[in-house]
């Protein structure tokens, strides 16, 4: 093979890494492109927004203490804690627990199935990043509280902490006790798992964790 063909090779190589490289880069802008314009078009709905801050704070901050201590903080995914989680593995050999936001956990909730695969995953970060950049916080944090799943009679899915406390308590949602909004807060885990009825012991157990972190540490929104 002589230099000119050998040349000649070359180039063409570079120039079909470079062709692949700039379809790569387009599809990756395309499908982020997609993922927005999803995301936008479905939390755009201004129906679910209601103000809980102003009247129940105990119910946020119990929330986000258990849930998403950084949730004012970070912007959709909180690597810091995946870090914490990551490192706790490793080096201590403790249960991989989850690290996801609640903004994840909203994405995942109203737009994705709960496989658990690494590209889902994946679409579920960039989905989360993709909210936190089109709304603000508070919006955010309201669509989850009254979106979120919370158990189930019958046919009838149990929607949100003010559905949840008109259902198991027959009270309003800035009326409840500690030990009431503990039990939401707690059910938000896993409503089967925790279900008041078939497994009150589990539910007790959580519910105790949640109370002591409200007693514990500092409140997030005062």
């Amino acid at each position: 093979m002589n230099i000119k063909t050998s040349f000649f090779k070359h180039t063409k190589f570079s120039r079909w890494i470079g062709i692949l490289a700039i379809v790569t880069f387009l599809s990756i802008v395309t499908n982020i492109f997609f993922l927005n314009s999803l995301v936008v078009s479905h939390f755009s709905n201004k129906t679910l927004q209601v103000d809980y801050i102003p009247s129940s704070k105990i119910v946020v901050n119990m929330l986000l203490l258990t849930e998403d201590q950084s949730f004012f903080n970070h912007s959709g995914v909180d690597f810091k804690e995946i870090a914490r989680v990551l490192r706790d593995y490793w080096l201590y050999d403790k249960p991989i627990r989850g690290a996801s936001t609640i903004t994840q956990q909203l994405i995942k909730n109203e737009l994705l199935t709960r496989e658990r695969r690494i590209d889902r995953k994946l679409k579920e970060v960039l989905m989360a990043v993709l909210l936190e950049l089109s709304f603000e916080k508070n919006f955010i944090l309201n669509y989850y509280m009254n979106s979120v799943y919370l158990g189930q009679k019958g046919n009838l899915a149990i929607h949100g902490f003010a559905q949840a406390a008109k259902f198991y308590f027959n009270n309003d949602i800035d009326k409840l006790t500690l030990e009431e909004v503990a039990t939401l807060v707690a059910m938000v885990k896993g409503p089967s798992y925790y279900h008041p009825i078939k497994y009150p012991q589990r539910l007790a157990k959580r519910r105790q964790l949640v109370l002591s972190l409200y007693h514990k540490y500092e409140k997030i929104v005062k």
